[in-house]
């Protein structure tokens, strides 16, 4: 067991220019912990700290730690981050189709079960790509989308479409009581600073029935153990704070009152480029020209991975992305 010193903490390893703080586990209080993985920003660049990720002694809960300030929030999310930029915009850009299609394919089934006139909320929203498509696909439910920031031409963009736009942080955002039928959390969970009341927000304005549906990387996804000292792409430091496998996602969410409904494997491609370039700019630099084979644009080598991790699932092995439906009772 670790008792780490806050001040120590608070200092270690990470470059000053992102506001840093201690973190206790968020499950069950605990200060007690051991180090499982350190590592950089190696997606954006925006330190060239190291950081530090974490499991509590006392109920395996993976976490930052320390870990930057909510106030950090427009450093850690700089303008050209990949959900805010244009670089997964639909229209001619083939990635975007692709990611936009196999979002839509995920939730096709809860989707399809939901009545006419229902309400879908997207946490974490971004560009707003997922929801455009689903107004298009169902013009007869009522779609809302929730981000800490919208630039203001995306804003334009949604609320042209017809889109509801809550623009806060989960953390601190009104939402109406019991009215969702849906609510979509697509690799948010891990983000947030109060995951456990974060999910009790959601789990009070979901209507009675209504659904919650979370993506989230998985910390016991085979490839991990390749990169697990630090380059793992679900670490994705320092902006995935909590981590979660099956089972600590449905002990979060049953805590929430929801009840589980299915878990499954999903594809990790993304990880897997990430993953990569970690481990080349560690080994080479951070303009390694090898990294840049890795990036998440090579459209050949995600389809690649992606079969991977497929036959990976087939075989009973648990990819490092995954997929959980709980409902809320009537």
């Amino acid at each position: 067991r670790v008792e780490r010193d806050t001040d120590a903490l608070a200092h270690s390893g990470v470059d000053g220019n992102i506001e840093m703080e201690s973190a206790r586990c968020s499950v069950c209080g605990s200060a007690a912990f051991a180090i499982v993985a350190t590592g950089r920003d190696y997606i954006y660049h925006g330190t060239g700290g190291y950081f530090s990720q974490v499991r509590c002694d006392d109920c395996g809960h993976f976490y930052l730690n320390p870990r930057p300030t909510i106030a950090a929030l427009p450093l850690m999310y700089p303008s050209d981050y990949g959900t805010f930029s244009d670089r997964f915009r639909g229209g001619a850009n083939l990635l975007a189709r692709i990611k936009r299609a196999v979002n839509l394919r995920r939730i096709k089934d809860v989707v399809a079960a939901l009545p006419a006139g229902a309400k879908v909320l997207d946490v974490g929203c971004g560009n707003g790509e997922l929801l455009v498509a689903l107004r298009r696909a169902r013009p007869d439910i009522e779609v809302f989308g929730l981000d800490w920031f919208f630039p203001a031409k995306t804003r334009e963009i949604l609320e042209a479409q017809g889109i509801h736009i809550i623009e806060a942080p989960l953390e601190t955002a009104e939402l109406p009581v019991c009215t969702f039928d849906l609510v979509l959390m697509l690799q948010i969970i891990e983000h947030l600073w109060q995951p456990e009341s974060g999910v009790q927000r959601i789990a009070g304005a979901l209507a009675q029935g209504g659904r919650l549906l979370i993506e989230t990387p998985n910390t016991d996804g085979w490839d991990r153990r390749f990169f697990a000292d630090g380059t793992w792409g679900g670490y994705y430091f320092p902006r995935h704070l909590n981590l979660y496998n099956f089972e600590r996602i449905a002990r979060l969410l049953a805590h929430a009152g929801l009840a589980i409904e299915r878990q499954r494997n999903l594809p990790a491609p993304v990880i897997w480029c990430y993953s990569l370039q970690g481990i080349v700019q560690e080994r080479l630099g951070w303009k390694g020209r090898l990294a840049k084979l890795f990036d998440v644009r090579n459209l050949p080598l995600l389809a690649a991975f992606a079969a991977l991790d497929i036959v990976a699932s087939l075989i009973g092995a648990s990819t490092s992305n995954q997929q959980t439906v709980a409902m809320k009772p009537r």
